[in-house]
């Protein structure tokens, strides 16, 4: 017999942990701390939007995954392939604002993804095609809500930078479409997750992706400096960035 669990208990659950997994990220990442202090340079966040613009290109597929493991729930797969379809070609728009800080597309290729960002993109197709059918949520409850926490980088990168909202096109559009993302979100877990093994499934990869993904902003700190110091060739193209 399944015990029954309380919806709202298990949100402020998720909640709390998310806090401090953001917290841990927000405190402690250097490429946050450039953000604040008004430091970030193009060549930073172009670099930041390259790992982005890697990462964000695969979760359509591994969203679609989850659909196709689980046809036989057509509430939680029509979810899945709806969503699925909404986020195919997101990853343009961080291309486009990498190229609209100056640079030419007949000059520089994109460069691979780091090993961190790798991981990440790993890890998400590990978990839609194995272990609890539910537990991608965990994931999409921190991704469609991370403008909670971003918004005042957002806004101190834009002014740093000087940037329009042409060059943050990746930001703004997602900074809507993830506020009614969310709701959807939370209406699928209230109907899906019965169990308590389904939450913490959820919790486990909520906070792991999350995770990951300040290891991937530290690999993109790393990156810059190496970029800084000339041992990081495949960045070259980003000098052209430093006369526009």
């Amino acid at each position: 017999m399944i015990t029954p669990v309380n919806f709202e208990q298990q949100l402020s659950l998720l909640d709390e942990r998310i806090e401090s997994s953001w917290a841990a990220i927000l405190n402690n990442s250097r490429l946050v701390k450039a953000i604040r202090e008004g430091s970030v340079s193009k060549a930073l966040y172009a670099i930041y939007m390259i790992e982005t613009f890697h990462y964000t290109a695969h979760n359509a597929r591994n969203q679609g995954l989850v659909g196709v493991r689980h046809a036989d729930n057509p509430v939680y797969a029509k979810f899945c392939f709806e969503h699925a379809a909404q986020e195919v070609g997101h990853e343009k728009m961080a291309l486009h604002d990498v190229m609209s800080l100056g640079l030419k597309s007949e000059n520089f290729k994109i460069p691979p993804a780091a090993p961190e960002t790798e991981v990440l993109i790993a890890y998400l197709y590990w978990i839609s095609f194995t272990g609890n059918s539910l537990q991608r949520l965990g994931y999409s409850y921190w991704a469609e809500n991370a403008y909670h926490f971003i918004n005042p980088l957002i806004n101190s990168l834009r002014e740093t930078l000087s940037l329009k909202p042409a060059q943050l096109t990746f930001f703004m559009a997602h900074s809507d479409i993830d506020v009614e993302h969310f709701h959807e979100i939370k209406l699928i877990l209230q109907r899906t997750c019965k169990s308590q093994s389904d939450w913490d499934a959820i919790a486990t990869v909520m906070e792991t992706s999350l995770r990951l993904t300040g290891n991937m902003l530290e690999a993109v700190y790393d990156q810059y400096e190496a970029w800084q110091n000339g041992r990081a060739p495949r960045y070259d193209f980003l000098h052209a960035l430093d006369k526009s």
